[in-house]
């Protein structure tokens, strides 16, 4: 990483556009790096939403069930069926090795094993999206329907963050790309937590704004802990590059 002091600070500002007073602080906002909106996988009723707006949990734990009876019992037909399908082949192949069967029996027979299998891989398929589980550990950040409510395949069921990965968000003037790489250390200050926090760029956006000439540029938070939150404000520096 290339890091510009004294002189060379001022040739680069200089090079770019930019005053060598021009102070290196923006604005910044935390974001978090993962979200997700949760939909549902299937129309139904809810028997099971345990969380609410804020709470946090674990990935794997179930965030919402649905009323899975009417499935279940069509998975368990589907598996009455695979057995008696294969029964039936099991019986055709005892044909064949006394070579007393009809090959229009037989492979009848293995179809219909096919069949019954696939059927019961659908049945097992809906009855598995009866379960809602966390793709991660993180916190809820909205809900958009409660316990025991009837809603329709793809409805929104929640928000959800990865609050153990949060990030800064700042918009700078693309002049600064002359100096701002990734790696480059800076400090954000937040004011809702009244405290200040080391971070280190890790991207930046794929593209310059026209109008504004500005760039988007996101900062790893080191130590945020869980008083920093998503939607919080501050500003951030680069005590590097301005000293």
């Amino acid at each position: 990483m290339r890091t510009f002091t004294g002189l060379a600070l001022v040739a680069a500002l200089a090079a770019a556009g930019a005053r060598a007073d021009e102070p290196a602080s923006v604005g910044a906002q935390v974001v978090a790096h993962t979200t997700a909106q949760i939909g549902a996988p299937m129309a139904g009723q809810l028997v099971e939403f345990p969380f609410t707006d804020g709470e946090t949990f674990r990935q794997g734990q179930v965030l919402a069930r649905f009323n899975c009876d009417q499935y279940e019992a069509s998975a368990a037909r589907g598996r009455a069926e695979v057995e008696k399908r294969l029964g039936i082949l099991s019986t055709q192949q005892s044909l064949k090795a006394l070579n007393t069967y009809s090959r229009a029996d037989f492979i009848t027979a293995q179809n219909d094993v096919l069949v019954a299998r696939a059927e019961l891989a659908v049945a097992q398929t809906t009855v598995a999206n009866c379960s809602v589980k966390a793709p991660f550990s993180g916190r809820v950040a909205n809900i958009a329907v409660h316990n025991f409510q009837f809603v329709q395949m793809g409805a929104p069921l929640m928000d959800i963050l990865d609050d153990h990965d949060l990030e800064a968000e700042l918009i700078v003037p693309s002049r600064w790309l002359v100096w701002l790489k990734p790696g480059l250390p800076l400090r954000v200050s937040i004011g809702e937590t009244q405290t200040t926090y080391d971070a280190r760029i890790t991207r930046l956006s794929g593209r310059v704004d026209a109008a504004s000439q500005t760039i988007k540029v996101y900062a790893r938070i080191d130590g945020g802990g869980p008083a920093l939150l998503p939607g919080m404000s501050g500003s951030a520096s680069f005590p590097e590059v301005m000293r």
